[in-house]
Formats: structure tokens, C-alpha cells, sequence
């Protein structure tokens, strides 16, 4: 093979594709959290925050407690976890900026695609896996050690565990959306939580009441009640709504960083 041969066979190999650069960008960001003891002290955190208060907040005299920790446990997750997922994705776009560094990771052979679904990618894993998977799992099994009742399925609680996730994914896609906007935490910050606090508002208002039952600040109730059993249609279209608005979201951070001038 010619040198000019191997130059084009090496260059066709990292410019193709609108995904190019994403492995790399992907493990830099795991490494973050998986490479140090960084997630000892996320899984110490959200254990603090969610299984144990759920666990902690039931009263031992209570009937079904173990109903009670898994309820407790899926709304502590909807609401904390989304703050959380806030708090842990708020600078993740900006920091890059100001630091200058996106300069250099975009002078690479890397689209601005891969940048932003491999940001997304490694912070779904670090909240599917250390903020909200490992909670759950403990607090069922502490349910299981008090009693569940027959109608309480591990299949319907991995469900309603699900719909909180897809809530988080949202709420991650949202921030990393905003992030591409702004260049100061702050205002990051701000309009998340004026958008996710906002929007859990929407059965206030009269107008709005009909379809927040088809919307991601449903599915918070739609988990509470999926994981007794007593799952309704509208949750499906809340969830499908809500991938949707995550996609919409990714789409508008990628379009956002396109328009970025280095």
C-alpha cells in the first residue's frame, strides 16, 4: 500500500458519519465518574436522598410498609433526581466553553452530533445506574424484607421505575439544551427548574388541565400508581410525549452547537 493509499484509508476512517468522535468523547466522560472514586460519593448522595428518607420516612406501625417505601421512594426520585440531574448537567456545556476546550475537542475530527449525544449518553448511565438504578434496587429489597402484597410485581416496578427515568432523561436533555445557549450556570440552572417546577403546575390552570395528563410532569403520578398496579393508557402517551420532547431537545442542542462560532 502506498503512502497516499494509507493517508486516504485513514482519512475516510474518522471523517464519516454525523457520529464521528463519539466513543472517545463518550469514555473521557465516564472516566470522569467510573475512572475515579467520584461515584462512591454520587451513590452515597442519592441513597441519602431517596431510598433512605423512604425507608426512613415511613412510620414502623404503618400498614403496608413496604408499599409505602416503593411509593415514597418513586416520588423522593421524581422530584430530587430531577434537581439532581440539574445540578449534575448544568455546567457540562458551558464549562466546556469558557475553559476554551471546546475549541480544541472541535478542532478535532469530531461532529458537534457526537459532542452533545456523548455528553447525554455517559450522564444517562451515571443517573440510570448510580442515582437511580442502585436506590431502587435497594429499596425493594428492603420492601421484600417487610412484606409486599401479591399485587406488587417486580415487573410493575421496574416499570414505574422507567417512567422516572424517562422524566430524568428529559430533564437531561433539557439542561444540555439550555446549556448550549447560555454561557453562565446560573441562568442554566434557573430556567430548568422554572421549566420543570413550572410545567408540574399545569393542573392548576384550567386551560392546561386537559392534557397534563398526556405530558412528562404526568408521569411522576403515573409511576406512583404503575408500580400498585394500576397503570393507565395515558401513561403510554405521556411517555412516548416525553421521548419525543427529549429527542426535540437533543435536536435543538445539536442544531445550537452548529451555529456555536469557536
Amino acid at each position: 500500500m502506498s503512502l497516499r493509499d494509507a493517508s486516504d484509508s485513514e482519512l475516510r476512517r474518522v471523517s464519516g458519519g454525523w457520529l464521528r468522535g463519539f466513543r472517545p468523547i463518550y469514555q473521557k466522560e465516564l472516566a470522569y465518574w467510573f475512572g475515579t472514586h467520584r461515584w462512591i460519593s454520587q451513590l452515597i448522595i442519592w441513597m441519602s436522598l431517596t431510598a433512605v428518607p423512604a425507608i426512613w420516612m415511613t412510620p414502623s406501625s404503618a400498614n403496608d410498609r413496604g408499599v409505602s417505601y416503593l411509593t415514597l421512594f418513586l416520588w423522593l426520585g421524581g422530584i430530587l433526581l430531577s434537581i439532581g440531574t440539574i445540578t449534575l448537567a448544568q455546567g457540562t456545556i458551558i464549562e466546556e466553553k469558557l475553559t476554551q476546550t471546546l475549541l480544541w475537542i472541535c478542532s478535532k475530527p469530531l461532529s458537534r452530533a457526537a459532542f452533545i449525544l456523548a455528553k447525554f449518553a455517559a450522564h444517562a448511565v451515571l443517573i440510570g445506574g448510580i442515582a437511580l438504578g442502585v436506590p431502587a434496587i435497594f429499596t425493594y429489597i428492603a420492601a421484600m424484607m417487610v412484606g409486599l402484597p401479591s399485587s406488587i410485581s417486580l415487573p410493575n416496578y421496574l416499570v414505574a421505575v422507567g417512567m422516572v427515568y424517562t422524566i430524568l432523561m428529559f430533564i437531561l436533555a433539557l439542561t444540555l439544551m439550555i446549556g448550549t445557549f447560555f454561557n453562565r450556570v446560573g441562568a442554566v440552572t434557573a430556567i430548568a427548574l422554572f421549566v420543570f417546577f413550572g410545567g408540574a403546575s399545569l393542573s392548576a390552570n384550567p386551560h392546561l388541565r386537559q392534557i397534563e395528563p398526556y405530558t412528562v410532569w404526568a408521569l411522576q403520578r403515573d409511576a406512583a400508581k404503575t408500580a400498585v398496579g394500576e397503570f393507565s393508557s395515558e401513561a403510554w402517551i405521556a411517555v412516548s410525549s416525553t421521548i419525543v420532547l427529549t429527542g426535540l431537545c437533543l435536536a435543538v442542542a445539536v442544531w445550537r452547537m452548529e451555529q456555536h462560532e469557536l
